[in-house]
């Protein structure tokens, strides 16, 4: 090639590089760089928008804002109760739950560092969403069963009915850290877009955001959480499918997008045993396991929207599309900007550093991947990129009100009302609850200020304080659940030292290296993954140990609490025996009310009953009969013997009626629970 610049264009392992071996004042400048990380992400602006633009993009995001809290506030007369406002009443329907847990499992966070490492590694960003199916079968029918018929309402309650009162504050102390670190990480990537965006400083951008989150979570509860994020998944998988159509059309299509992905990016496993900042073998020990098991047995926010569904067998459904259908289409729609991001590089360097149609893409820091191939994919539109940004916002609010609900569930039921006011009022709890969420709020605020000065990969910051935390609670709650000889002192010794060994090992990394001996790579020394193992292998040998030599541990009475004794819990759950006789839902029945029934009772005819296939006794769910409203007018009563009146009456007392938020001209669905 003659002229005053000669390029040659190498192709070294799939990566298009551009070599200028002469320059002159023509030369093109070279419009693509991808560095470290800078030590504060804060410090850079990634897309330089116009004064108009601003302001479309603004509006958009505040409109958002705005519509959001109005929606989540209006469900703030559904939580009348301590119970409503944490577990709505156990009233939802599995799709309800399924559906809002798309928005609960895509934080802010996933759009920004699945971005980023789709861009630096490929598709294989999928596997931390696709890791978990192995753990499902001892959530649905070990974990779940437990919870729910034992009416465990938060981790810690679990840790005290099972061992005893030390295990519960010890599983307080890890779990707050757990999920204030989320929250705080959620509000420090929002405030990463938002400094790139606008260059507004996280010192003020933060804290606003929080105030929006804080209100409505504040006021709504789980139900306003509920339906938000039902309103915010949708919202999420749209925005998503957006920006990737856009991207392919700028590539030109499927075929091109592939065709310029190095083959590297292609493999849905990269770097099995090489370089532990983001590697197959680390990630199993680190993200698979330890990871997997802390978000399906010990993450409160989803523990509560599975509390939240009517009944086991709802949960189970949930669960399963959660693993099935959720987690595999959210690993795309949140890595997939990153994937089109590396072709575009690769394309845009072979074409000389300019595509048609769109201004040369310039990422100086890849934590903005996502929102500057956005702006670049969208030609610039303010106004689908101003949706597309009020979708990260929907990422970052279904997340975190998840979290802060969680935080105050647990401030509430472990340590306000056993320590501090143990006889008080529903109503006055319910306004503890209100200030807990806000206090929880402030926490994740300042603990922004923690991420803004750490190094790395959003991915390294994010395990790199989640490694240290879980190892030893999940390692102790699963051998909690699945052996029953597991005591109280094992426990308690068993999180204790695993948690401390798990710290020291930051100062002394040494002894994390006879478990890492098959991990190699230039930065083995950072153990970011692998720490994990470390933490879960010290918990799992003192818990044991201290178990078999534990004699005078086994006393305790933890009938129904063992995946071995589910019976029992479910004997409890309904103060008798269990009914599992297979019947049908009975639908479209009349209410009558009836001042004569106790409250939490419901009438039914003999022919429903044996319809059915239920006794008197039996634990009932009644709901109205418009299935859409997925159990947002409903509650579980019991059932009384039949009456004698019309065949499709159910009478019910009027406490059930204001209960389960019935309406006296709707008709009703009832069905048998247990």
């Amino acid at each position: 090639m003659a002229g005053d610049t000669f390029r040659r264009i190498r192709v070294f392992r799939g990566v298009a590089r551009v070599v200028d071996h002469r320059r002159s004042q023509n030369a093109v400048p070279r419009q693509l760089s991808l560095r470290e990380p800078v030590e504060s992400a804060s410090q850079i602006v990634a897309i330089d928008l116009s004064g108009p633009a601003v302001l479309v993009v603004a509006v958009v995001v505040f409109g958002y804002f705005i519509a959001i809290l109005l929606f989540g506030t209006y469900f703030s007369r559904f939580s009348r109760t301590i119970n409503d406002y944490f577990f709505s009443g156990q009233r939802f329907a599995w799709w309800l739950a399924a559906a809002s847990m798309v928005a609960t499992g895509i934080g802010s966070y996933s759009y920004l560092k699945y971005s980023e490492q789709g861009y630096n590694t490929g598709m294989s960003s999928t596997m931390t969403y696709t890791n978990d199916w192995f753990i499902v079968p001892f959530f649905m029918f070990g974990w779940l069963p437990i919870i729910y018929f034992n009416r465990i309402r938060s981790i810690p309650e679990y840790f005290e009915r099972r061992f005893n009162r030390t295990a519960r504050y010890i599983a307080v102390i890890i779990l707050l850290a757990y999920m204030f670190f989320y929250i705080g990480y959620n509000l420090f990537t929002i405030g990463v877009a938002l400094q790139g965006m606008f260059g507004i400083p996280q010192l003020y951008s933060v804290p606003l955001v929080a105030l929006f989150l804080g209100v409505y979570v504040s006021f709504g509860g789980q139900t306003a959480v509920i339906f938000t994020d039902l309103v915010q998944g949708i919202m999420l998988y749209l925005a998503g499918a957006i920006a990737i159509i856009a991207g392919l059309l700028v590539l030109g299509g499927l075929g091109q997008w592939w065709a310029y992905l190095p083959v590297a990016h292609r493999l849905p496993f990269v770097h099995l045993t090489a370089d532990p900042k983001f590697n197959t073998v680390g990630l199993f020990w680190g993200e698979a396991l330890a990871g997997s098991i802390a978000f399906s047995f010990m993450n409160q926010g989803f523990i509560m929207r599975y509390l939240a569904v009517k009944s086991v067998q709802e949960g189970r459904k949930a669960c399963l599309f959660n693993v099935v259908v959720t987690l595999p289409v959210s690993a795309v729609v949140v890595g997939a900007v990153g994937w089109i991001a590396r072709s575009l590089v690769v394309k845009q360097a072979c074409a000389g550093g300019v595509l048609a149609g769109i201004q040369p893409v310039h990422i100086e820091n890849s934590f903005h991947t996502f929102i500057i191939v956005c702006w670049e994919v969208l030609r610039r539109n303010p106004w689908l990129f101003g949706f597309v940004i009020a979708a990260l916002t929907a990422a970052l609010m279904s997340t975190i009100d998840t979290l802060i609900n969680a935080c105050a569930a647990i401030g509430i039921y472990d340590i306000y009302r056993p320590l501090i006011r143990p006889h008080a009022s529903e109503r006055h709890y319910l306004g503890a609850a209100r200030i807990a969420s806000a206090i929880a709020t402030v926490i994740g605020v300042l603990l922004v200020i923690w991420f803004n000065r750490q190094k790395g990969t959003l991915m390294s910051i994010h395990y790199k304080g989640i490694m240290i935390i879980i190892p030893s609670i999940v390692t102790a709650l699963f051998l909690g659940v699945f052996w029953k000889g597991f005591t109280a002192r094992a426990a308690c010794a068993a999180m204790v030292t695993g948690s401390v060994l798990t710290v020291f090992s930051l100062f002394h990394p040494e002894i994390i290296r006879p478990l890492a001996s098959f991990v190699g790579g230039p930065q083995n020394q950072s153990f970011i993954y692998m720490r994990a193992l470390l933490g879960m292998v010290v918990t799992a040998a003192v818990g044991v140990a201290v178990s078999l030599a534990d004699r005078r541990g086994g006393g305790k009475d933890i009938a129904g609490l063992t995946v071995d004794t589910l019976d029992e819990a479910m004997r409890s759950y309904k103060g008798g025996d269990p009914n599992h006789r297979v019947g049908r839902i009975a639908r479209k029945l009349r209410l009558k009310i009836d001042d004569s029934l106790p409250a939490g009772t419901i009438a039914v005819s003999a022919s429903v009953m044996d319809l059915m296939a239920a006794a008197p006794g039996d634990i009932v769910y009644v709901s109205d009969a418009r299935w859409y409203l997925g159990g947002l007018r409903s509650d579980h009563v019991r059932l009384l013997e039949p009456h004698q009146q019309d065949e499709d009456l159910a009478l019910v007392s009027p406490d059930t009626v204001r209960n389960a938020f019935l309406l006296a001209d709707r008709p009703v669905s009832l069905e048998k629970i247990i």
